[in-house]
């Protein structure tokens, strides 16, 4: 992963950048401009079964358009319109992936820029104000524990309750989760950040390749707590499995901005189908998913429980001091 990161920026660096965006059409034209382009280029590492539901109610709603998806993980999609660019391809209309993988798209000069009427409802740290990037879900980085193994008064109440004893050997954490560690770093300040990692490491956590194997290992019992996504922990808990979340004062927010290609082969269709992902109705239909979103209309139980701090997607400029630091404390 670090690798890939390192050698993902040298690339993007490397590549032309497209100057200049297409000329934004009025509100207006788009329906009309849409019906002459006919389809829709989505590329996503969003879960098959959640972007197909997605473009599903679009295409009743719009027949006359029928969005093709391209589905795969975000460091293969960012790859893929890496390798597209450079032979000159530019397939790509809308892409909606994780904040770091869009970075490294704006950089590049891949993205265009579009403010759309519906971005007005969201969160200011969920969009960008010059209309490049919009939060279209969120997946919420948080700690649970196994009621099996834990009283609810040994729970760790602060991120620092971790490194004590008694969770020696007992922590999962997902391998490689820089977002993750920069951000709690941030959260908690330099000093604070570094004494707590370096604790951490300490702890000798046990690292696994996913967040939903962690959960699942400590919903067994292997493990008395771990970093887990919120969405995954909520659907175990509704099978009644053994699991909480753990009541720390905050959670990191990995969003997954949706952009518009700077060169989109259908320019109008995108732009349709972006104030369609997130008008109310489509960001309720994902919330139905179990998904946090970015809306501030939109009520949501699990924002209340604890401070929210977002990955910032710029997080993508300083990744080799990141995984730099990193490396000293985890791993």
């Amino acid at each position: 992963m670090k690798l890939m990161l390192q050698i993902l920026a040298i690339l993007l660096a490397s590549l032309p950048a497209v100057n200049g965006f297409a000329a934004v059409p009025h509100e207006q034209d788009l329906l009309a401009n849409a019906k002459k382009e006919k389809a829709v280029n989505l590329y996503t590492s969003m879960e098959a079964r959640e972007s197909r539901q997605i473009a599903d109610v679009f295409q009743q709603r719009y027949p006359f358009l029928t969005v093709d998806i391209t589905r795969v993980s975000s460091n293969r999609l960012l790859q893929r319109i890496m390798t597209e660019h450079r032979a000159g391809r530019g397939i790509f209309d809308v892409i909606i992936t994780s904040g770091l993988e869009v970075r490294y798209l704006i950089k590049s000069g891949l993205v265009g820029s579009y403010i759309s009427s519906e971005a007005k409802a969201f969160f200011a740290d969920s969009k960008d104000p010059q209309g490049q990037w919009v939060d279209v879900y969120s997946s919420l980085r948080v700690f649970t524990y196994n009621t099996k193994l834990v009283s609810r008064e040994e729970t760790p109440k602060q991120y620092e309750d971790l490194l004590t004893p008694r969770w020696k050997g007992m922590i999962g954490l997902p391998s490689k989760e820089y977002g993750w560690f920069a951000t709690v770093m941030r959260a908690l300040g330099k000093e604070g950040g570094r004494k707590f990692m370096e604790g951490l490491g300490k702890q000798q956590p046990n690292y696994r390749p996913s967040h939903v194997l962690i959960l699942q290992l400590v919903a067994a019992g292997e493990f008395s707590t771990g970093l887990v996504y919120q969405h995954q922990l909520e659907r175990y808990r509704r099978i009644a499995a053994p699991v909480e979340l753990a009541p720390l004062p905050f959670a990191t927010k990995n969003i997954h901005p949706m952009v518009i290609s700077a060169s989109a082969p259908h320019a109008s269709a995108a732009r349709l189908f972006a104030n369609f992902v997130l008008s109310k109705d489509t960001q309720t239909l994902i919330r139905s998913f179990g998904r946090t979103v970015s809306p501030t209309d939109i009520a949501q139980d699990e924002i209340g429980k604890f401070k929210v701090v977002v990955e910032e997607i710029e997080l993508a400029d300083r990744m080799n001091e990141i995984t730099a630091d990193y490396d000293k404390y985890l791993q």
